[in-house]
């Protein structure tokens, strides 16, 4: 009951007298003997309810890429640079995974290379290292974009990239112009604000193992497609030049 209470600061004669129990008549005695007792307990609901609505909402609005692209640099490259890519690259991809919007996800990897190293912050080339390391291992990024001092780097590691046609690498090969694409050859970027950012860039693709392609079939098909509209400048997703050309036909009625 409530009697401890409202006698906590009682004497003990006080506390053991005939009929010192207390009584709770109004509805504010009883809030008062409520929340004193399980004020704690009510705060821990509050927070798992509102963890759990966190958990709801976050797997409500979360959107899961279509397609995962990788910028492996020896330089500084911004967020915003990267938002601006995957605008671009967006106009060449399509709905794979069925949630009715395109989404490219770019992944920074920046690794200083050479004199480079020495002007990056070591730990933020400790975690690039890391995270492009589960990328490779993981399979997530099938287009890369490189300079050339991270394409000498990394690339030529056996298992990385592939040739542009997705064949296999051999052990050894030195014929480098097969395994990327200057950025002035890939007619979707060549002439956009991103081809100009990236002039010193080339594009390469990923090397896919067996054990990836077996698990997730629609989404490396779907890279490579991406990956030949680009190069081709065919956009197949431009709302902005559906919008144009729609507005021509119309004055041209």
């Amino acid at each position: 009951m409530a009697r401890e209470r409202y006698l906590l600061h009682a004497g003990e004669e006080e506390i053991n007298r005939p009929g010192a129990e207390i009584t709770l008549k109004t509805k504010k005695d009883k809030w008062d003997n409520f929340w004193f007792y399980h004020r704690v307990h009510v705060a821990v609901g509050i927070v798992l309810v509102l963890f759990v609505a966190y958990l709801i909402y976050d797997m409500a609005t979360k959107v899961y890429p279509d397609y995962n692209v990788a910028i492996l640099s020896s330089q500084y490259v911004s967020t915003d640079v990267a938002d601006l890519l995957a605008d671009e690259l967006e106009k060449y991809g399509e709905d794979i995974n069925g949630d009715g919007q395109v989404v490219v996800q770019v992944n920074l990897f920046e690794i200083g290379q050479g004199e480079g190293a020495s002007t990056m912050d070591v730990n933020m080339q400790m975690a690039s290292v890391v995270k492009f390391q589960a990328d490779l291992q993981m399979g997530e990024s099938y287009l890369y974009l490189t300079d050339d001092a991270s394409f000498l780097a990394y690339g030529l590691e056996e298992g990385v990239f592939a040739y542009l046609d997705g064949t296999p690498v051999p052990e050894g090969a030195t014929d480098y112009e097969n395994m990327r694409l200057p950025m002035s050859e890939c007619k979707g970027l060549a002439d956009t604000q991103i081809g100009e950012i990236f002039q010193d860039f080339s594009l390469s693709v990923r090397e896919v193992r067996s054990d990836l392609l077996e698990d997730d079939p629609d989404y490396y098909l779907g890279a490579r497609e991406m990956y030949e509209n680009l190069v081709a400048g065919n956009a197949v997703n431009d709302t902005s030049a559906a919008e144009s050309g729609a507005e021509s036909t119309a004055a041209g009625e």
